[in-house]
């Protein structure tokens, strides 16, 4: 759980500084970027349980 919140904490710092100082004009609201770093973190939460899922079936 610790991973998602920090995959969403960092995916919606890099999005802030890349739309809102080195592109401002890109018309991205806060409300984009906080959805987006929400849909980054959840398809990393998932794809994180099905490596783990797939590493546990090659063991046995």
């Amino acid at each position: 759980m610790k991973k998602t919140i920090l995959y969403f904490a960092i995916s919606f710092v890099l999005q802030f500084v890349w739309f809102g100082l080195v592109h401002p004009n890109r018309g991205v609201t806060l409300l984009d970027m906080f959805m987006f770093s929400i849909l980054f973190a959840v398809m990393f939460f998932f794809i994180e349980r099905i490596w783990q899922y797939q590493k546990k079936g090659q063991s046995k």
